[in-house]
């Protein structure tokens, strides 16, 4: 990773991602981009008096300005905050910022594509659980991003990088998906636990699949860097909260389909994003 793109609101969740960005980041010479975006809509009551609404816009515009001017003093003391952490840690991270107005779905987004970060790391929560980093944007922009994102729960603290869990239902990417997890945490010691959920009590295309999966990562196997679990379940809460107890989980990875995310990993009770966010673990969403 040579980029880590680090949406930021100025709440104590965004001092945990730099935090966890700097786990992921490790020894590795990397540069992180702390981005903030603030409100710059300017709202215009219906008047017909053209003098009332040049004034109410002209209010409206220094507001806008002091807030533009109250974040860039927000994000200095954070980047100062960081620098000292780096310092202390002895990593070699360059710290660099921008701040834009806008909605944050578009702005990350365009932000991606103009910055091309290897991945972005993202809190799921801001102030009072209302910020504009708050689970329902996280969400958002895990959709829309072209770079992998990384949502990390404000109240997650472990900061462990070990064990990831991979759901599949056999994805025709799924191969490729996993050779990208590998490249892109290359530097760092973990273990991929792939697994899929099924409702019946002997399902024989599952199994079929499963090993043809497995053959494509045979090395990675040997090496103890990747398991595979074929798992009965009839209650999925249940069953994703006892994998990821069982073996440790610390990341939850996963392709989000562009219709209906995960509608296959459980035939008749479907999994989606919310049930993962449930477990208050950091969550890699990767891309097509």
């Amino acid at each position: 990773m040579k980029t880590i793109l680090i949406p930021v609101d100025f709440s104590e969740g965004s001092l945990h991602s730099c935090k966890y960005a700097m786990k992921l980041a490790d020894r590795q010479k990397i540069t992180f981009h702390l981005f903030h975006i603030y409100n710059d809509q300017i709202m215009v009551p219906d008047s017909g008096l053209p003098e009332a609404m040049d004034n109410d816009v002209f209010f409206n515009s220094d507001i806008i300005m002091a807030l533009k001017e109250q974040a860039e003093k927000q994000m200095e003391a954070l980047e100062t905050e960081i620098r000292k952490l780096i310092s202390a840690s002895g990593q070699s991270i360059i710290i660099t910022s921008s701040l834009q107005g806008g909605d944050p779905r578009w702005e990350i987004t365009e932000t991606c594509i103009e910055l091309k970060p290897d991945l972005v790391v993202m809190g799921t929560s801001g102030y009072g659980k209302k910020g504009f980093l708050e689970g329902s944007m996280a969400k958002k922009i895990m959709s829309k991003a072209v770079v992998p994102v990384l949502a990390v729960p404000e109240n997650y603290t472990d900061l462990q990088f070990k064990n990831i869990m991979y759901p599949t239902h056999f994805n025709k990417l799924d191969i490729r998906t996993l050779q990208d997890i590998f490249t892109l945490f290359s530097h760092l010691n973990f273990k991929i636990h792939v697994c899929h959920f099924h409702l019946e009590k002997k399902n024989e295309e599952a199994i079929v699949l499963m090993e043809e999966l497995q053959k494509a990562f045979e090395n990675e196997k040997a090496a103890g860097k990747i398991r595979f679990s074929l798992i009965e379940a009839d209650d999925k809460d249940k069953a994703l909260r006892i994998f990821a107890e069982e073996k440790a989980i610390d990341l939850i990875a996963f392709l989000p389909e562009k219709k209906y995310p995960f509608k296959h990993l459980f035939s008749s009770h479907h999994l989606r994003k919310k049930d993962f966010f449930k477990l208050e673990l950091p969550m890699l969403a990767l891309h097509e």
